[in-house]
């Protein structure tokens, strides 16, 4: 990831053991893969019982889950905290921000996508991406930026999958670069959002 995934900063028992499960289990996938790791190798890595990381994660596809949170929470902390008065562009950051994390970690991040497609994640739960980029496109239509007959639902869905596709066929082709295949499907999209004055 970009950054160091952000758990709570309380700093309690529970905090830290949970942070330890992530960490160990983040170790254990790129070590040996999603499929090869075992609750209980996460909880022997972690130091603490099989039980506790039950109670932390009560299932192995939680540890994926996490992760797609925690590199989304960074992407909308960064592309916040820039200030980015330009809609559109302040979308196509977090979403540039999200293909650098996954491709900064390749191991790591394609034993996460391994994961979380194991665990169902793309059909059981819509996209986090929703959540985030909805009120940014909401806010682009009231400042004119993003035309007026988008459906802002539907445009931030498209811009979920469009990106999701990227990583998937980049999960599959680790070859070929992320970044410009996943920027130029986000600019199509983009560019069709834009209202005639920008």
């Amino acid at each position: 990831m970009l950054a160091e995934p952000e758990f709570s900063q309380s700093g309690d028992r529970g905090s830290r053991t949970h942070r330890a499960l992530f960490d160990a289990a983040a170790a254990l996938f790129v070590e040996r893969g999603y499929e090869d790791t075992t609750m209980a190798d996460i909880a022997d890595r972690a130091g603490t019982s099989r039980r506790t990381a039950f109670n932390h994660f009560p299932n192995k596809g939680d540890l994926p889950m996490l992760w797609v949170r925690l590199v989304a929470d960074h992407a909308v902390k960064v592309a916040t905290d820039e200030a980015i008065e330009d809609v559109v562009e302040r979308v196509r950051t977090y979403l540039r921000l999200l293909s650098q994390a996954v491709e900064a970690e390749p191991v790591l991040s394609r034993q996460m996508m391994l994961g979380w497609t194991a665990a169902g994640g793309p059909t059981r739960y819509e996209s986090q991406l929703l959540a985030d980029v909805t009120p940014w496109l909401h806010e682009g239509q009231a400042q004119g930026q993003v035309r007026a007959s988008v459906d802002v639902a539907e445009a931030a869905r498209a811009l979920s999958d469009v990106l999701l596709g990227a990583v998937f066929r980049w999960v599959r082709e680790p070859e070929t670069p992320l970044q410009p295949r996943a920027d130029g499907a986000v600019s199509l999209i983009l560019s069709a959002l834009l209202s005639q004055d920008c």
